[in-house]
C-alpha cells in the first residue's frame, strides 16, 4: 500500500501546477501569484524566494506537502525586507505554513527551511509547494 501511495505522490509531482510558477530570476527564484512546482528541502538546506512588489500589498503564502505527509516535516519561514530586518517567522503546524502579512512596496526574502524525516533527505515527505496572493 505505501508504494502505491508513493508512487501515486510521484506521478501527482509531475503534474503539480507548474505553469503559475515565475522562476529563472537572474539571482534567484521570484514568487508571484499562483502555485510554485514542487521542491525538495533537506536537512540544514534553505530556499530562498524573492518577493518584489511595486505597491503595497498584503501578500499570503502558504505551503503545501502532500497529502498524508503532514506532521512529518517540520518547516520554517522568515520573511526578510531589503535591509535584512525579519518582517515575519513562522514555523509549521503539522507541516505546512502560513505568512499573511501587509507589506510596503519593495523587495522582500522569503526564507524556507525544513527538517530531515524517516526515509532519507530525497524521499516524497521532503517536497513542498508555495501558494501565493497578492491583495
Amino acid at each position: 500500500m505505501f508504494k502505491k501511495i508513493a508512487l501515486a505522490a510521484a506521478v501527482i509531482s509531475m503534474f503539480s501546477v507548474p505553469a503559475f510558477a515565475n522562476f529563472g530570476a537572474a539571482n534567484g527564484n521570484v514568487l508571484q501569484e499562483g502555485s510554485t512546482a514542487s521542491t525538495i528541502i533537506n536537512s540544514g538546506q534553505s530556499h530562498d524566494y524573492q518577493i518584489n512588489l511595486d505597491q503595497p500589498a498584503t501578500v499570503r503564502i502558504a505551503s503545501s506537502h502532500f497529502p498524508g505527509t503532514h506532521s512529518i516535516l517540520p518547516m520554517k519561514a522568515k520573511l526578510v525586507d531589503a535591509q535584512g530586518n525579519t518582517v515575519k517567522e513562522v514555523t509549521s503546524s503539522g507541516s505546512d505554513f502560513e505568512i499573511k502579512e501587509a507589506l510596503s512596496a519593495g523587495q522582500y526574502r522569503l526564507v524556507v527551511s525544513g527538517s530531515s524525516a524517516p526515509g532519507g533527505d530525497s524521499w516524497d515527505v521532503h517536497r513542498y509547494s508555495l501558494h501565493v496572493a497578492f491583495q
